[in-house]
């Protein structure tokens, strides 16, 4: 807790307390003397008796009035027992005077402080008694009313506006808040409302209730982390406009596993909640049970608990927000499940982006990285519009892109305008969308340390295979395991390089405890350990399906599309067994027709990118490759059309003849067939002529191209025309 001034608040409780007690003195004084008049009284009433006479012997009595020789005894007893009382009403009288005098300078004190100094009433003793003064008794002021007047809210807010700047400048520092520090809205599920860009002011009405406990939930990434620590940002908003609430919140991230040796009586998330304030404020003092309890029941610290769902058991039971004595009123939850536990008030689910949104996230992402500039190009208008076409065909579906992958693609973008030396390949899959991100941390790295990593691909398998085979999800693993998988000699410098120049791992509360930084990148570098490592054995493999099997499925979903999508992209070289990818997609919980699709719809891209490889024999490959494929393949018209104009006649006539397999009659694919029927080599005319047979269309550009080749100088050719012209007029005879 902070130091405040105690000498002159302790100083102000004296005046006070001498305020009160100096009438009560002066009153007490007067009871006294009037006491012993009473007394002296009495006394003077009593007839005084001689020792030195007898009794009997009559002594001369002063003369008395006559009203008082006629008073009877009992009478004058009874006069003295109505004085008695009056003089107690007299004395109960005054006490509640003294009384309310002192509660009333007691009020008056408290409230000045409250209003001048306010964490001056923090330094409250934690049991307070008022001491006897005079007749009134000692007053012990009951716990529930000392917690009213020590922790009000305008105290409370008092703390946290003495500790924020320095909170909020550590709290922006922590490197999982400074990797997100760029923030673009995603759309949302808001319990059950889909809302395409979350803000401040939408969550207002949720923050308004005296507890909000709020669960994000989503795939990987999704950008949960990110859109919580946005949220945290928001809660320390210096304009209220742009504040969750009326006050200001200090938010605790909690992103490591709660310690579990803590000893009897410790409670490890008060414990973990605690450590953080304590480092973010910087302070020597610490932080007293009592007072960290009201800042979370009052909403003046916001919990924000990461990735619950890859933490252990342990971890997990010791959040409960259901139990009554759970303290935080103010709680966010990450998780990749939607968590069914009880004490949840609200859910925002994160969702994927389709073609529009991709466009809009992209744009606003480069505006924020200052990059916008490199894009705004008034003469190429649709180069945003292809390269996010070129990524939607990388992930394979129209709405599965993540905000991760959007941002990783985004930067491949920035890095391919800038000259920076990226990775020359194509990306046509997400295992390689990830290897390249990893390329370009380290090429940075490499940059600022001035030497080369040679090993950085095999390591980062190993280290991420590592923090996901016990419970095949990322989570923290000892580092002594990993050491020994690195081996001994190399484990510490490769270790340091990954944590503290990639920062792609971090450490434990401990330090003995490692894990990825990144979850979605750790899952797909295993992936691609998994199918280094097992290639072709198919007994490893189904092991590895077998343990799978027992593992709860909803929790390792992301691990298992990861692993199948490194098998569909690598597996051809590893020689990876077929029914790995299908087994995985059921496990997954994929459409195995719609996993065949996605197969078919992966292998043409990759064809279609080989038809423009330096090796002609490849591109001739491709174009008999899609040729089979047929229909299937009928997106990749526009593709083959470029390569009617390849510099080897035999990808020329081959593209040719797969353009009348694909069924794709569109203008651009007849325009392009009956400009080869010129083309200087015979085959290639040859080829156009059969496919536009193929096509069936009979119009009188098609028939008056085919019937020029009727002159061809190759028979061969002008028996083909011949057949084409055939078919087609009896095509359209019949119609």
């Amino acid at each position: 807790m902070t130091k405040y001034p105690r000498q002159p608040f302790l100083a102000l409780l004296k005046v006070a307390l001498l305020g009160v007690s100096f009438p009560l003195l002066l009153t007490s004084h007067n009871w006294a003397q009037a006491s012993k008049q009473d007394n002296s009284l009495v006394y003077a009433q009593t007839p005084a008796q001689s020792p030195l006479q007898p009794s009997k012997i009559a002594t001369p009595q002063p003369s008395q009035p006559a009203d008082a020789k006629k008073t009877n005894p009992a009478t004058q007893e009874k006069k003295q027992e109505e004085g008695k009382k009056s003089d107690q009403q007299k004395m109960q009288d005054l006490s509640l005077i003294v009384l309310g005098v002192m509660l009333g300078e007691l009020v008056v004190v408290y409230l000045g402080v409250l209003w001048l100094r306010p964490l001056w009433l923090l330094w409250l003793p934690g049991e307070l008694k008022l001491p006897k003064l005079g007749i009134i008794p000692e007053f012990k002021l009951p716990l529930p009313v000392l917690l009213w007047l020590k922790y009000r809210p305008r105290i409370l807010d008092f703390w946290v506006k003495k500790h924020i700047d320095t909170f909020a400048l550590n709290f922006v520092k922590n490197e999982t808040v400074a990797e997100r520090k760029y923030y673009v809205s995603i759309p949302v599920r808001l319990d059950t409302e889909e809302i395409k860009e979350l803000s401040a002011e939408t969550l207002r009405k949720t923050f308004k209730q005296k507890r909000v406990r709020l669960l994000i939930w989503g795939e990987g990434g999704s950008g949960k982390t990110a859109l919580a620590c946005q949220i945290a940002k928001w809660a320390m908003a210096d304009e209220q406009s742009k504040r969750l609430t009326e006050h200001k919140m200090l938010p605790i991230l909690i992103e490591q596993e709660l310690d579990s040796d803590l000893g009897e009586g410790k409670k490890p998330l008060m414990e973990a909640i605690a450590g953080e304030i304590q480092d973010a404020c910087d302070n020597e003092q610490l932080i007293s049970d009592e007072l960290l309890e009201q800042l979370l029941r009052q909403r003046r610290i916001l919990v924000i608990v990461d990735h619950l769902s890859e933490m252990s058991t342990h971890t997990r039971n010791k959040i409960k927000p259901a139990f009554r004595e759970f303290p935080a009123n103010a709680l966010v939850i990450t998780s990749r499940i939607e968590e069914n536990f009880k004490g949840i008030d609200t859910k925002i689910e994160t969702l994927r982006f389709d073609g529009e949104e991709l466009v809009s996230f992209i744009k606003n992402y480069l505006k924020q990285l200052e990059k916008w500039h490199l894009f705004e190009n008034e003469d190429e208008p649709g180069e945003l519009l292809q390269e996010c076409a070129k990524l939607q065909r990388i992930v394979g579906d129209k709405k599965t892109i993540t905000v991760l992958l959007a941002k990783l693609y985004a930067e491949r973008m920035i890095n391919a305008k800038e000259n920076i030396s990226a990775s020359a390949r194509s990306l046509d899959n997400i295992p390689d969308l990830m290897l390249d991100h990893l390329e370009k941390l380290n090429r940075q790295a490499e940059r600022v340390i001035g030497q080369e990593y040679p090993t950085l691909k095999d390591d980062a398998k190993v280290i991420a295979w590592k923090c996901l085979e016990r419970e095949y999800k990322p989570s923290y693993v000892e580092r002594e395991a990993v050491v020994k998988a690195l081996g001994e000699i190399k484990a510490d410098v490769c270790l340091q390089y990954f944590e503290g120049k990639l920062h792609l791992i971090k450490s434990g509360y401990n330090k003995d405890t490692i894990s990825f930084a990144l979850d979605p990148l750790a899952e797909y570098l295993a992936g691609l350990y998994l199918v280094d490592s097992y290639g072709e054995n198919e007994t490893s493999w189904r092991e590895f399906l077998a343990q799978a099997e027992s593992k709860p499925q909803e929790e390792i979903k992301g691990f298992l599309l990861a692993v199948r999508d490194c098998c569909l992209s690598k597996g051809s070289q590893a020689k990876v067994p077929g029914f790995v990818a299908e087994e995985l997609g059921k496990l997954a919980g994929v459409d195995l027709e719609a996993l065949k699709q996605e197969q078919l719809k992966r292998r043409i891209r990759r064809l279609t990118d080989d038809l423009f490889v330096p090796e002609v024999e490849d591109r001739r490959r491709a174009a008999e490759e899609l040729g089979k494929i047929g229909v299937a393949a009928k997106f990749a018209a526009p593709t083959l059309l470029r390569a009617l104009k390849d510099e080897d006649y035999e990808v020329r006539a081959i593209a040719a003849s797969t353009l009348g397999k694909l069924g794709n009659t569109s203008e651009s694919v007849l325009q392009g067939l009956l400009a080869l029927l010129q083309n200087e080599d015979s085959y290639v005319r040859l080829c156009a002529a059969e496919a536009l047979g193929k096509l069936g269309n009979a119009s009188e550009a098609v028939l008056q191209g085919l019937q020029t080749l009727l002159q061809d100088q190759d028979s061969w050719v002008r028996d083909e025309a011949v057949k084409v012209l055939e078919k087609l007029r009896n095509i359209f005879e019949k119609v």
